[in-house]
């Protein structure tokens, strides 16, 4: 049986990951016939820790998922990568304000996401770093996505190629979100925007020897800037004008990357990280 989890780690623990996660959001988004109680919800991305902690504990034992976990602590790297970490709230509001400039339309953040958590009445400043620190603490996707995914990945393809295969997984799994009735964005772009991001990922990882830390750092700022900035989320089809604009720049951003640091580890001075 060991044998088997193994060989087929990969698989078995992406089916794991997206049974737990997709049963929360196919029943948010009312595809399922029933509705998973709220407190469940909130465990939606403990799904990827653990899906993740247990595959590694079947097949390669404690003290391996004990490293996974580790990961996590990983913090101590150069500044240059706790910067790296912004850069996808930066392409954010470098993407508002030049389409702040192409239309000539004032910025407006009257109907940002946080609006539709927080209410139309609260003090949105008030709530952007209790919003970033519960995502920090709660989303688990990182565990999943960089943890336990593109280690295996990377094990037999390059990192850029890695990066794409992880993107198409990532894309796909946000597809029960644009389920949802209430969604009127595209889930093409919002898929390329994930592909781009991937890479990004991938880059910041290899070069942080594989810190967790660190890209879930830029996960939690990348999710608050996209529910406090004028975006268009995965449940809105608002600013899509400048939901394209990110999607160039991050474009851009990904082949910059890969250029300078390298398609084979899209780093040049450490090595992918693996896991066979």
């Amino acid at each position: 049986m060991k044998t088997f989890l193994k060989r087929h780690s990969l698989v078995i623990g992406l089916v794991l990951m997206f049974l737990y996660t997709w049963t929360i959001d196919l029943s948010n988004s009312g595809v399922l016939p029933f509705k998973v109680p709220f407190v469940i919800c909130l465990t939606l991305g403990w799904g990827f820790i653990f899906a993740s902690l247990l595959m590694t504990w079947l097949t390669l034992g404690k003290e391996e998922t004990a490293k996974l976990f580790k990961r996590f602590l990983i913090w101590h790297v150069e500044w240059r990568w706790f910067l790296a970490a912004f850069l996808i709230p930066m392409i954010f509001v470098f993407a508002i304000l030049l389409n702040w400039v192409i239309t000539q339309t004032p910025i407006d953040f009257s109907a940002v996401m946080a609006r539709r958590i927080f209410g139309e009445e609260a003090t949105l400043p008030a709530f952007i770093l209790p919003f970033f620190l519960v995502d920090f603490l709660t989303n688990g996707e990182e565990m999943g996505w960089r943890g336990y995914v593109l280690p295996r990945l990377q094990a037999k393809h390059s990192a850029l190629v890695s990066s794409l295969i992880l993107g198409l997984l990532w894309a796909f799994w946000h597809l029960p979100k644009y389920l949802a009735p209430e969604n009127s964005s595209s889930f093409l772009l919002g898929s390329a925007k994930i592909l781009a991001e991937a890479v990004l990922y991938t880059w910041l990882y290899n070069n942080s020897k594989g810190s967790l830390l660190m890209t879930s750092l830029m996960h939690s700022l990348g999710n608050t800037a996209g529910v406090f900035l004028p975006l268009a989320g995965t449940i809105s089809g608002a600013n899509t004008g400048t939901l394209v604009i990110v999607v160039a720049l991050e474009v851009v951003a990904a082949i910059v990357m890969t250029v300078a640091a390298g398609a084979k580890n899209l780093s040049r001075t450490e090595e992918k990280q693996m896991q066979e």
